[in-house]
This record gives C-alpha cells, structure tokens and sequence, in this order.
C-alpha cells in the first residue's frame, strides 16, 4: 500500500486497474481496498508451477471472503493473448510475475503501453534478472521510471513505479 501512496491519484477516485499475474488475488484485493471505487481486472493463466494449487475459483472467493467480489473480475487470461483496446487502465500492478515471461517480458511491457490511459501507472515488483536492460525497455515505453525503496527481498528483487505512457 506505500507505493500506492506515492501516486497522483486520490483514494475515491474510479480507476480501471489491472492486475497481471494475480494468483490468488492478494493485490487485487490491496487495490480494492486502498481505491475503494475503482474497478479491478485480474488476468492469470494459473499455469506457471509456482501457481500450484491456485485457481481462478480460489481468488474469486478469496475477493468474496474480504468483500471485494463486486469490484475485481478475475479473468483466465494470457497477458499475450488478451487486447483490452488503448487507454483502458489508469494503474497496472504485478508482483513477481513478468520474471516468468523470459525475454518475452520486453513485448509485455509494450502491452502495458499499448493498455494504458494517457495519466497511467504502473508499479512492478520483480527480480530482474537484467535490471539495465530491463530499464531500457521500460523506458522506451513510459516516460518516467524510477526505482522505489524496498524491503529486501533479494537483491535482485526491485519495486519499479513507472508513469505516462510515451506518445507514439
């Protein structure tokens, strides 16, 4: 919740928020409850290995249990494979998820971009395996990215925010 602190946006306001790699729903629910109106999509494939045991049913009640289930769509969905049309979120999170795209994780980021309103942020947590180009690419798509304190994780483990999308 500090990172969501740091953004221009007030508590009440409506956002369209996506969650890419949402589990079990934990940052979805987060988002829920520190933007009490805005509206949360939630994407997972629920394939990779680390997600075993995990569902779409599970986060779904996990978001019923903590009263959510009214403002998060949780949605099997492949972050390659999805189009949510230009503009259509002002905040995207994901936390330790775009490490498992490999060297796809570069056309994800221009996902991002392409999904993003003109105002948007994003606020990745991940190892980066190569943080410099990681940086690079990230900054090809949004104009300001800065690295935000964290606790350690692990060294690797960096919480990225970036904001506005580049026009093209």
């Amino acid at each position: 919740m500090e990172a969501f602190r740091d953004l221009p946006f007030s508590r009440e306001e409506k956002l369209k928020i996506l969650d890419v790699g949402c589990g079990l729903g934990f940052i979805s629910c987060v988002c829920a409850e520190f933007y009490p109106k805005a509206i949360v999509t939630a994407i997972d494939t629920f394939k990779h290995a680390s997600l075993k045991g995990s569902s779409l049913e599970k986060a779904r009640n996990n978001a019923k249990i903590l009263g959510f289930s009214d403002r998060i769509n949780f949605e099997q969905r492949d972050i390659f494979d999805s189009d949510y049309g230009k503009g259509n979120f002002e905040l995207f999170v994901s936390n330790l998820v775009f490490h498992n795209f490999g060297k796809q994780r570069f056309d994800a980021y221009g996902r991002l971009a392409q999904w993003a309103a003109p105002k948007s942020y994003v606020i990745l947590g991940d190892l980066f395996f190569d943080y410099k180009s990681d940086l690079r690419w990230l900054s090809v798509h949004f104009a300001n990215v800065k690295e935000r304190p964290t606790s350690t994780i692990n060294w690797q483990y960096k919480m990225l925010v970036m904001s506005e999308r580049k026009k093209t």
